[in-house]
């Protein structure tokens, strides 16, 4: 079964999205003025631009699946803010971090998320209470310290991807969140301590270097692309 453009049904599409590349700036005009608008609230006119590029190029994704006008796709946002499209099924979500982005597209509700690593510093316990189940604590205790930043932000990642999906946000709780391995190697089961988390599984992406990035979908035979 055949989906908008080249999307077949059970897929999930990543776009990869250089926020720092000045070619985005020519499609800007596809934006609408209520883009603008929260493109403008950001303090720094560095964050202002980037937010710009990264909405541009998702309309233009988008208008390639839908074989639509860019400039003419509406938006509705869920009671959290997570954005989707009006008016037709194609389900999709993004993610942007520094001068890197994430767009995701699937006929299945999805979520993405993009974490840049930062150096270890001493804040890190204190992040790794705000995220971790107990389980992953004790699973990073055990972690040599030379890998137990990176497998911090899998998590983080992981469970990001996850609230995005359910466009819950700050809704749901981080640390009641944890992984059962999946049928394969870059593939887990999302358990939520209430029992509220369905049908979930996460994906681990393979990132632009320095960075850490999940897809979540409510399905455990996705075809990634």
């Amino acid at each position: 079964m055949s989906l908008a453009g080249s999307l077949e049904y059970g897929e999930a599409h990543v776009w990869h999205v250089g926020l720092d590349n000045p070619i985005w700036d020519m499609f800007t005009s596809v934006l609408s003025e209520d883009e603008r608008e929260r493109a403008a609230r950001f303090a720094m006119p560095q964050l202002q631009q980037h937010f710009r590029r990264c909405r541009s190029a998702l309309r233009l994704v988008l208008a390639r699946y839908l074989n639509r006008p860019a400039s003419s796709l509406v938006f509705r946002y869920g009671e959290f803010g997570k954005p989707e499209l009006d008016g037709h099924r194609l389900q999709f979500n993004l993610s942007h971090s520094k001068d890197q982005g994430l767009i995701a597209i699937s006929s299945h509700t999805i979520g993405i998320d993009l974490e840049f690593i930062k150096p270890p510093g001493s804040d890190l316990p204190g992040l790794i209470d705000m995220v971790c189940h107990e389980q992953e604590k004790a699973q990073l205790d055990r972690l040599p310290e030379a890998d137990k930043l990176a497998a911090f932000y899998r998590l983080w990642s992981r469970k990001e991807a996850y609230c995005k999906m359910r466009g819950a946000g700050l809704q749901i709780s981080l640390p009641g969140l944890h992984f059962e391995p999946g049928a394969a190697a870059d593939l887990h089961t999302v358990v939520a301590d209430d029992g509220s988390a369905g049908e979930s599984h996460v994906y681990d992406l393979i990132p632009p270097p320095g960075t850490s990035a999940s897809l979540c979908l409510p399905i455990a035979t996705a075809r990634l692309a």
